[in-house]
Parts: C-alpha cells; structure tokens; sequence
C-alpha cells in the first residue's frame, strides 16, 4: 500500500522526482577565465556567482536565453540553451567580474552551477582588522599561516607569493633560514621558512633566535635538531610586503 501511495505521489506530482535529477556543480574561477562547463540543452540551467549577483550574460545571437528575479538574493539567473553546438558565453557580475563560459549543450536535466572567485579572500578582513587584542591577532596569523602549509587553506586578507629557490643567494651558514613563502597583507606580513641545521652536532632552537626590529612574532614547528633535520618558523612582520627580510 505504501508503495502505491509513493508510485501515486510520484506520478501526480512529477517535481518531487525532477528535484533528484538537478545536478549541483561548483567551479571555481579568477577574472579573464574561460571555465569548459556542460549545460542542459533540453531544461532550464540557473547559474549563479556566490557572494556576488550576475548582472549579464552575453551569448552569440540566438544561442541561450537568459533570465533573473529581482526577489532572488543569490544573484542567480536562469539560462536556457537553444542550440547543441558548442559555443562561448561571457559573464560579468556586480562586484566587476569578467569571465567566460565554453559550454557544452548536453541532452540531460538541468544543472545548477554555482561559481566562486577564486581570490575573495584577499576582500575580507584579516585577522589585524577584526575586534580581537594584537596578541590575539598575531596568534590567530600564526594559526593560519599552519593551516595553510598543512590544507592550503586561504588566508583571509592575505596574498600568498612562493619564493622560487633559483633566485635566493647560497648560504654556507650552520643554521641557514631558506624563505619558502610571503604571506602579503595591507599592514603586515608572514613568511614560512625552512630552518636546517646544516651542523656536525645537534642544536636547541628558541623563537628570540629569530627576532629582529621589524619582527613582531617568531613560532616553530620544533626546537631541538639534530644534524640534517629541519624545522618551519613561521615569523610575523608588520608594514606589509616591505619588510620582507
């Protein structure tokens, strides 16, 4: 009886089983790029920016039609494609992104397919710009400074430079400090470099090794290397990319 109940349910109304159909996709993206994306060409496909509202599609004439509700908060629009050839769309949103889409027309549902810039971090606060204390704030830097070696996780209102190995001049020191990465930001900076101790005798680390005027915080992964070993000292700095060392 159950089962009927289901079946009757499913045939009366055909969204409840449409709705398990609908494909989410993300994709993320920086300004000028041309994301390769397969789109219905048979249902409605709604695309959206997060955090953003898209203000415009541009396909060739006749291509797609496109449509948006002023009520809808996340910006999205719907998009349907008429044709099954493949073809360029370009995209521009409120915030002044630009980029564009090689759509694949697929006889398949639609999909919803959300977009995210890949370098929103670098617009929200960081750590230094929020309510917390400054020792809260350089710790709260530190952290994520680990979190990004560890996960790659962005770091918020911060750009992060590698540092090519090719360009740095050789040291013959003992202890040789080796910059692997610059996190930039508006007033301060972090870099993560690799300590080795390049000895014939095992050493003892500590965080005032690595302070100097423009140094306003110095963590490390370990404290005691024997000869070979390495270690990460994870150093904060303030004035921005300037007071790089």
């Amino acid at each position: 009886m159950k089962r009927l109940i289901l079946l009757l349910a499913t045939l009366t109304f055909p969204g409840i089983a449409a709705a398990e159909n609908v494909s989410m996709i993300n994709y993320s993206f920086n300004d000028g790029d041309t994301i390769p994306i397969s789109l219905s060409s048979l249902d409605v496909n709604r695309l959206r920016v997060k955090d953003d509202r898209i203000m415009d599609i541009t396909c060739p004439s006749g291509f797609c039609s496109s449509s948006a509700e002023q009520r809808d908060k996340t910006g999205s629009i719907k998009l349907n494609i008429n044709i099954s050839a493949p073809f360029t769309a370009q995209l521009t949103t409120e915030k002044g992104r630009l980029f564009a889409l090689f759509v694949t027309p697929k006889a398949t549902p639609g999909f919803i397919t959300q977009f995210t810039y890949s370098m929103a971090h670098l617009e929200q606060e960081s750590v230094f710009e929020r309510e917390f204390d400054y020792p809260t704030a350089l710790v709260e830097f530190t952290k994520a400074m680990m979190n990004w070696k560890k996960y790659h996780s962005p770091v918020p209102g911060f750009s992060v430079h590698h540092v090519d190995p090719n360009t740095l001049p050789k040291k013959n020191s003992a202890l040789p400090l080796t910059p692997q990465v610059v996190f930039s930001g508006k007033d301060y900076s972090g870099i993560i470099y690799q300590v080795t101790n390049n000895g014939d005798s095992a050493v003892d680390l500590t965080t005032a090794q690595f302070y100097s005027y423009s140094a306003r915080s110095a963590s490390l992964d370990d404290f005691h290397l024997k000869p070979g070993e390495s270690t990460t000292l994870y150093l904060i700095t303030g004035g921005g990319a300037n007071d790089f060392r």
